[in-house]
């Protein structure tokens, strides 16, 4: 949803008075940055996911209900893992 012309007047207001205040944290609070940060961390989260789900697998072994949950577990988490990253490379490229 754009923002309106005073919304965005105020965010350039805001933004102007940080750089202005915080030059070195302005610096290092970008838009692109944020993007890449979220990406970084879906990228964990997935591969943290497919950890789990090895490990479900292992414990399936001895234990069939554990293992189906822990793996289970780490599917959803691959899933919400897979929606996050996504969603932040989409953030990314169109920019």
């Amino acid at each position: 949803m754009p923002l309106s012309r005073d919304e965005q007047r105020r965010l350039d207001e805001i933004e102007q008075s940080l750089s202005r205040d915080d030059p070195k944290f302005a610096a290092k609070v970008t838009v692109g940055r944020v993007r890449r940060h979220r990406v970084r961390i879906a990228g964990g989260v997935l591969l943290l996911g497919a950890v789990v789900v090895i490990i479900g697998l292992i414990v399936t072994l001895g234990l069939v209900a554990v293992g189906v949950v822990v793996v289970i577990a780490g599917l959803l988490t691959m899933a919400g893992a897979g929606v996050l990253l996504m969603r932040a490379l989409q953030g990314v490229s169109s920019r």
